[in-house]
C-alpha cells in the first residue's frame, strides 16, 4: 500500500504545533481524497458533502491523512479543510437519535435526526453537545456518543453546556 509508506515520514506542518489525531470538516462540495501526499499521487474516491467531518490522523507538509466514518482514509490538501466543528449522526446505526431542548433526557425532544445527518458542533462537556442545524433552524443538544466529529472524552468550546438562546432565538419562539 502506498500510503502506509507515509506514515514513517510523516512531518508535522509548518506553523502552529497540532494535535494529531484531531476531527476537521470539508470546506468544498467536492474534495479529492489522493493515494498519497501530493497532486502527483491518483485520486482514489472524491468526497462530495460540504461540512462532512473527518479525523486528520497524520500531517506532511500541507497534506493530512484523513479517515472517515467508514474507516477509509486517504490525503487531501490542508486548503480543504476546515476547523469547523461538525459531526455525523450516528453513521453505524439505522437508529434515529433525538435532540433535545436541554441537556437532558427528559427534556423536550426538538427534532429527530437520521443517521448520517451533518450537524455543526458548538460545544461538547463530555456527555452532551449543543448543535445545530443553521439550514433548518434546528438548535438543541445530542448525547456525544450518539455523533462522529467529536471524541468521547473531549470537550469542545466552553466547559460550561448553556442554552443556545445566543445562537438563535429561543426553542420554538
Amino acid at each position: 500500500m502506498i500510503a502506509a509508506s507515509f506514515d514513517a515520514h510523516a512531518q508535522p506542518a509548518k506553523g502552529p504545533k497540532r494535535v494529531v489525531p484531531r476531527f476537521a470538516s470539508l470546506k468544498r462540495v467536492k474534495t479529492n481524497v489522493r493515494v498519497g501526499p501530493g497532486t502527483q499521487y491518483p485520486i482514489r474516491w472524491v468526497y462530495q458533502r460540504q461540512g462532512l467531518p473527518v479525523e486528520i490522523i497524520a500531517e506532511f507538509s500541507n497534506w493530512r491523512r484523513i479517515r472517515g466514518s467508514d474507516g477509509s482514509d486517504g490525503w487531501v490538501h490542508s486548503a480543504l479543510l476546515s476547523t469547523k466543528r461538525t459531526a455525523l449522526v450516528q453513521p453505524w446505526s439505522e437508529t434515529s437519535i433525538n435532540l433535545q431542548a436541554r441537556p437532558s433526557k427528559r427534556s423536550g425532544t426538538v427534532a429527530r435526526f437520521q443517521p448520517q445527518v451533518v450537524v455543526d458542533v458548538q460545544r461538547c462537556d463530555q456527555t452532551w453537545c449543543a448543535v445545530t442545524v443553521p439550514k433548518h433552524d434546528l438548535r438543541g443538544y445530542a448525547r456525544q456518543v450518539r455523533l462522529w466529529g467529536v471524541y468521547p472524552d473531549e470537550v469542545v468550546g466552553s466547559t460550561r453546556v448553556e442554552p443556545l438562546s445566543h445562537l438563535w432565538r429561543g426553542v420554538g419562539g
